[in-house]
């Protein structure tokens, strides 16, 4: 099980049978130790940022990270929106990795990884939502950095041990062990007498992100009772796990009493969260059923998605029809028309969302992947040079955006879209080199050559700036 991963204090849910600690919205201080922010005299904010980067292009050259533009962007959203309720600032990273097992953690620099598994054994957006704000929490009180504070090893290996065993963990519980500790186990040692406050410290800072984002504060002791029951299943005896996370036996009905002193308050969930979850059911699980409490819209989007990912378009479009005002539905439909080779049918469907929300890469790779099919080059790359390239931008996305740019004659472009690819997973050398290469084309104007060649000496600066790390 992952809960190997929890010895690190980045794992702040997983199969905890209480992730939360005794909250108090309304007092400031708890009695903590003074922490003050030794994480400075460990790892600075640059330094973090920069390792968080690191991990997070590791992460998606060797872990199965779920690339679906959809639902990249979904979580991406939802991880946004509660960033901003959250303390400090700063970027976040947020992946979705195929795994059964029930779990999130969180890395250095702000990357949030939460399994899928996780999400198909939520039942609200709230109740995700609250394993997510309790991840932010951890980053936003720095408490890794905490961790590696004293710790004279290197920390950007103590973030790869971690990323390591995080692989690891999947395969073989054992070696994950091994993997962590060997990297980490001093300073943790170290560091026990603050592993209560600092989950003390993330579970109030959690629920008050969640709470100021809108979603419902009861989630998290609901969410918390349910995995409660399940790791009584599976697990029995849990004594041990207890013995290495250290944590008090009444965060489960304190977190239940202080989120009920939050009292009755409006909640904003957003249904694109029950769709997601049931397309991230029909690609990462064979023949797992659909969870719809009795909402057939969603019923219906569910067996339509199953469908899809069999590659049956007409039983999708039997199910669906050719419009929908939800949008995942009409994604759906369109990724449907474009097996069915009905190109300008879904041209027609998404142009107008396209033109409502500029850059969304969901809506773009299924409508420029019609337009291509319908000799249209020019146009799908007007409307996909739109969407500005960020770290976060999907592999999928850039893969269609290089086939785009080549077929509308963009070749600079279309070596940009292959480098950025290579830089997302950390292939720096790669994207050195076809950056370079494109700089040769034969009529580049000069102002382009010098735009790629400024590309290669940032991607120089950003190792350079990670191996400094190494001499921590």
């Amino acid at each position: 099980m992952m809960k190997h991963l929890i010895l690190t204090g980045l794992v702040a849910f997983g199969l905890s049978t209480g992730a939360f600690a005794a909250l108090d919205l309304d007092v400031p201080t708890l009695n903590l130790p003074d922490l003050g922010d030794p994480a400075s005299n460990a790892l600075s904010s640059t330094e973090e940022s920069i390792l968080g980067v690191k991990l997070v292009r590791e992460l998606r050259g060797s872990e199965p990270v779920v690339e679906d533009p959809e639902l990249s962007g979904w979580l991406r959203a939802l991880g946004n929106r509660l960033v901003a309720q959250a303390p400090g600032g700063g970027n976040y990273y947020f992946l979705i990795v195929k795994n059964a097992e029930i779990n999130a953690y969180a890395m250095p620099g702000g990357v949030v990884v939460i399994h899928s598994g996780l999400i198909l054994n939520t039942d609200s957006e709230s109740e995700l939502a609250a394993v997510i704000s309790h991840e932010i929490a951890h980053v936003s009180q720095r408490h890794i950095a905490r961790m590696m504070s004293g710790e004279k090893s290197n920390p950007l290996l103590t973030g790869l041990g971690v990323l390591a065993g995080a692989a690891a963990a999947s395969k073989s519980p054992e070696a994950a062990q091994a993997i962590i500790t060997g990297a980490i186990a001093s300073q943790f040692h170290r560091q026990l007498s603050f592993s209560r406050q600092m989950e003390t410290e993330a579970d109030r800072t959690g629920l008050r992100i969640l709470a100021g984002a809108g979603l419902d504060p009861q989630a998290m002791p609901l969410f918390m009772e349910k995995l409660d029951r399940r790791t009584s299943d599976l697990n029995g005896d849990i004594t041990q796990y207890l013995s290495t996370h250290p944590q008090s036996i009444d965060r489960l009905s304190d977190t239940r009493e202080l989120a009920n002193q939050l009292g009755k308050r409006p909640v904003r969930e957003d249904s694109d969260y029950l769709y997601a979850r049931e397309k991230l059911r029909a690609i990462t699980t064979s023949g797992s059923r659909p969870v719809t409490h009795g909402n057939p819209q969603l019923a219906q989007y569910a067996e339509a998605v199953s469908q899809l990912h069999r590659g049956n378009a007409k039983a999708v479009l039997q199910l669906l029809g050719m419009q929908s005002r939800e949008l995942p539905v009409a994604l759906a439909i369109a990724d449907a028309l474009n097996i069915s080779k009905r190109y300008a049918d879904t041209e027609a469907l998404l142009t107008p969302l396209a033109n409502a929300y500029p850059g969304q890469e969901a809506i773009l790779v299924p409508l420029a992947e019609a337009l291509l099919a319908s000799e249209q080059a020019a146009k799908a790359w007007q409307l996909m040079s739109r969407a500005n390239l960020t770290e976060q931008t999907s592999l999928e996305f850039l893969e269609v955006r290089q086939r785009v740019a080549e077929q509308a004659g963009q070749p600079v472009e279309a070596y940009r879209s292959a480098a950025e690819r290579s830089l997302r997973m950390g292939e720096y050398k790669h994207a050195r080199a076809i950056l370079e290469q494109a700089s040769r084309l034969p009529g580049n104007p000069a102002q382009t050559s010098a735009r790629l060649q400024a590309m290669v000496r940032d991607i120089e600066r950003m190792e350079s700036q990670q191996k400094q790390l190494d001499k921590f």
